[in-house]
């Protein structure tokens, strides 16, 4: 049996399979939807093409109805093509991607929800990155996207991935974990590494507040996909240094859950606290 519930299910029957942490996660995968894992592999290889065509296809022209989203990632573009980015080659390129995937989503563009729509630009950041920077095999890309995908789905059923249920660290932050993961995958960590990343990048992103202004995945939504996707390269970085989560990685999402629940419904994708109210928020939800 593939089944697993936690992210030390996963650890415990990548060990006592002797199966890398993403092949478990295939098997379990094609076993649920009843298909063969030459199917599940594919689908998940057609999942990460679509991620790639959404950068390739970002235009720079396009701007939302709203008025609210466009141009930020040709901006950001342009910055690392001056060389004046003092975050490096790598980073300014994950920030790049994640703003060009996240103002597609807002101009109504095709996206991959990774976990949701609000939160997409993180992993193919992360990732589309990656692939670019060190020239990898796009097969290794996808073992890495079913580990990301197995990360996510623990977080789902022990948490929530809904910024309406969750706030937004249900979101971004489930995004930021599921990429970590991924990246410490890529460059070699073990199951161990892996799980750290994950519970270090998530809880960073603890106690975020779901606040759309005008209710719209616009403001603050693009940049803080940008800004998860970094936090999960630095997660990944830690925990492939040795850096250990005090806390299990399980615990962090338990407490992710506790947090969302504990959270007023004003936080939680209402529009009614937060940035959302704002005096610049009101003003833009006058004019629209």
């Amino acid at each position: 049996m593939m089944t697993y519930h936690s992210i030390s299910d996963l650890v415990k029957l990548s060990d006592e399979k002797k199966l890398p942490m993403w092949q478990v996660i295939l098997k379990a995968d094609a076993k649920e939807r009843q298909v063969d894992e030459e199917d599940s592999m594919a689908a998940m290889k057609q999942m990460y093409q679509i991620m790639k065509q959404t950068d390739a296809d970002y235009d720079k022209e396009l701007v939302s109805p709203s008025g609210m989203a466009g141009g930020a990632g040709e901006k950001m573009h342009s910055y690392n093509q001056s060389g004046r980015n003092l975050a490096g080659e790598y980073i300014g390129i994950v920030m790049e991607k994640a703003l060009k995937t996240s103002e597609s989503n807002a101009c109504m563009k095709r996206i991959v929800a990774a976990p949701t729509a609000g939160s997409c630009g993180v992993i193919p950041a992360v990732f589309l990155a990656y692939e670019e920077y060190n020239h990898m095999l796009e097969d290794r890309m996808v073992e890495a996207m079913f580990i990301t995908a197995g990360i996510g789905s623990v977080i789902a059923e022990n948490a929530s991935i809904a910024g309406a249920s969750g706030g937004c660290q249900a979101e971004i932050g489930s995004a930021s974990a599921m990429a970590a993961a991924g990246l410490a995958f890529l460059q070699g960590g073990d199951n161990e590494c892996i799980a750290n990343a994950m519970a270090l990048a998530l809880k960073n992103m603890l106690g975020l507040a779901c606040d759309p202004v005008c209710g719209l995945v616009e403001v603050p939504c693009i940049k803080r996909n940008s800004a998860g996707a970094v936090n999960a390269v630095t997660s990944a970085q830690m925990a492939l240094a040795g850096i250990k989560s005090a806390i299990a990685p399980d615990e962090v999402i338990d407490s992710m859950r506790r947090i969302g629940n504990d959270m007023p419904s004003c936080l939680k994708e209402t529009s009614m606290s937060g940035l959302a109210v704002t005096p610049t928020a009101l003003a833009i939800k006058a004019g629209l």
